[in-house]
């Protein structure tokens, strides 16, 4: 943005309802030239349609998944095969917009560009996202598929024993239908993606203009490869070891370290990975260097939800400290207060709560394993 651009937007900012022939009288400018230069502002991004508009200046999207999730877990025993006793819950869900609630309640602006189904599953999920400040604008909703519905049972210990993913709809936002959400992705200061997002819309978006740094969760060994073709523009990659190995084309049981794993991922195009290693933590790694960063002791409830609140927790961290060390101990801390609810995001997950609940363990100047 040239130094006539800025004083533009610092005009619009003054005064967003000026006319144009009241912002070229200002500028000294003619009105050709000032409507000139806000079509090309707005083509960019940086005003966000009629009436002058301009975006947040911390302005998060995410584009992935929203679902209603529907969890058992069982009171004792999980027998495989058999009727087991226990709870059964509903929230609200999906990888994206999991990330995208956790970074609302660490005190982010975030909104979502997902898809959702003309029924009352479809409204639960936008008057919760109203209720916690998730904003929805730009959430599609499609006339013939039913809103993404996620099953999941856990034994008693809250671990995962199986599922069942409802979530043919996220295969309709194509990038036909994305490409006119592209003013809003040009306006963002960060993208959250995921592989449940069609390859081709992941692709597509790697073709685009954009400036914004791009975050990505590898979601499943299955879906991860997903991601292949948008990886040189990927700025943060969270993957675990199978995810890592599907990405990489590499079979299930092959041996690779996970610092190599980390490596190989980097000379692919990422600037930065962070490989879940389950109880032993995470390694995060980028051109110059690897941490590995142990996970603090806890009480776990559920383990649902924990991978997406550690994205969330690294992308927020980046407002807390230019430390990386201090950063994953951060995104790790959010993993641990998810553990410890029985809700895919847990209400407690705030950055105040956080910090404190973990102070001890956030500000260690040691690297564990």
């Amino acid at each position: 943005m040239n130094d006539l651009e800025r004083k533009i937007i610092a005009a619009i900012e003054a005064k967003p309802m000026a006319s144009q022939q009241e912002l070229a009288t200002s500028l000294k400018l003619s009105r050709e030239s000032v409507a000139g230069y806000i079509m090309r502002l707005t083509r960019r991004g940086a005003i966000l349609g009629k009436g002058y508009i301009l975006p947040k200046h911390n302005n998060i999207l995410v584009l992935g998944g929203a679902n209603v999730d529907l969890t058992g877990t069982s009171s004792g025993t999980f027998r495989p095969g058999d009727s087991n006793p226990g709870q059964v819950g509903q929230s609200a869900g999906g990888v994206g917009r999991n990330i995208a609630e956790n970074l609302v309640r660490l005190g982010n602006d975030v909104s979502i560009i997902s898809v959702i189904g003309n029924d009352y599953r479809g409204r639960y999920l936008i008057e919760h996202a109203r209720e916690v400040g998730l904003g929805t604008e730009d959430v599609i909703q499609h006339p013939d598929f039913a809103t993404s519905t996620y099953l999941a049972m856990n034994n008693e210990r809250g671990e995962l024993v199986g599922s069942i993913a409802d979530m043919a709809i996220i295969d309709q936002l194509t990038p036909q239908m994305l490409s006119d959400k592209l003013t809003r992705l040009q306006a963002a200061t960060s993208i959250v993606v995921e592989a449940n997002i069609p390859e081709q819309t992941l692709a597509w978006l790697g073709e685009q203009n954009l400036t914004a740094p791009i975050i990505a969760d590898a979601v499943s060994a299955t879906k991860a490869p997903r991601l292949i073709p948008l990886l040189p523009r990927i700025d943060v990659l969270k993957v675990n070891r199978a995810e890592a190995l599907a990405i990489l084309g590499k079979a299930e049981e092959d041996t690779t370290s996970p610092e190599v794993l980390i490596n190989e991922l980097i000379a692919r195009g990422v600037r930065t990975v962070l490989l879940s290693l389950a109880e032993k933590g995470v390694l995060y790694g980028d051109a110059d260097k690897q941490i590995p960063q142990s996970v603090p002791a806890c009480d776990m409830v559920s383990d649902t939800g924990a991978g997406d609140a550690l994205l969330a927790g690294f992308v927020h961290s980046a407002a807390l400290s230019d430390q990386d060390d201090v950063r994953v101990r951060f995104a790790i801390a959010c993993a641990a207060t998810t553990l410890e609810s029985k809700d895919a995001v847990a209400k407690t997950l705030t950055e105040v709560n956080v910090s404190k609940r973990f102070e001890s363990f956030i500000k260690l100047t040691t690297e564990t394993v």
